[in-house]
């Protein structure tokens, strides 16, 4: 077997998108044999709290921080080096789930994000998110620190945003494709020259690479490759989707 890192993964965060991310680290793999994989414990934790309802400060709402905390080091104990949770949300709080790891360490996917959309010339970027996501300007951030203008649907627009996440793919219904298509296009229209899927559970929508001409890029994609390389194993590129 590869001489690779070990890969955890906190999921749950939602299932299907943990499911997703799973999928897309084996694709993003150069690997010829079953040997040529990763090792990768998965941790299925669906009984984390909302993310967005803490974030929102939603009274009553529990801090999901403890049990991911938990989770990490578990996944710290089990021999993984790198980790990752595929869920946006979370990381606004990512730096209080890693404390205290001694060895493990997580890759950060609003960073790796921000990164990737740069290499591809964005200048104004459309965030789609959760509300918890995007209260916490977290993305915002990361694009800034890339020297990248952020924008996000406001109103009507963002209601479908949390509607297709929380109604749609989380409640296991197929997802108003069309409606996020013009969604797209609108951003697009105000001036986007790129878009981030910013919700795991968005990454559960059929979209294009482009809309429009600005590239459609999925958080959990780009984890998913990321991950792959901080491993050590040999990956498809995933910037060769944009060409």
């Amino acid at each position: 077997m590869a001489n690779y890192k070990k890969l955890g993964v906190i999921g749950g965060v939602g299932p299907l998108a943990t499911a997703l991310f799973f999928q897309r680290v084996v694709e993003y793999t150069n690997a010829a044999i079953d040997q040529e994989h990763l090792d990768i414990d998965i941790l299925n934790r669906p009984g984390i709290p909302n993310r967005t309802d803490y974030l929102l400060g939603i009274e009553g709402a529990p801090s999901f921080v403890p049990p991911m905390a938990e989770a990490a080091l578990q996944l710290q104990d089990m021999g993984c080096a790198v980790l990752s949770t595929p869920c946006n949300t979370a990381h606004a709080e990512l730096d209080a789930i890693a404390e205290g790891l001694t060895s493990a360490r997580f890759v950060n996917m609003l960073d790796e994000t921000a990164a990737f959309v740069k290499q591809l010339g964005v200048t104004k970027c459309a965030i789609l998110a959760t509300d918890g996501t995007l209260a916490t300007r977290v993305y915002d951030r990361a694009l800034a620190a890339q020297g990248i203008a952020a924008a996000a649907p406001e109103g009507e627009d963002q209601k479908l945003v949390m509607s297709i996440i929380y109604d749609q793919v989380k409640a296991g219904i197929a997802p108003d494709v069309e409606g996020f298509a013009a969604l797209c296009q609108k951003m697009v229209d105000a001036g986007c020259d790129g878009i981030i899927l910013g919700c795991t559970e968005l990454s559960c929508v059929p979209v294009p690479v482009r809309c429009g001409g600005a590239p459609i890029v999925d958080a959990l994609n780009v984890l998913a490759w990321r991950c792959v390389q901080e491993c050590g194993a040999p990956d498809h590129n995933l910037m060769e989707m944009y060409k």
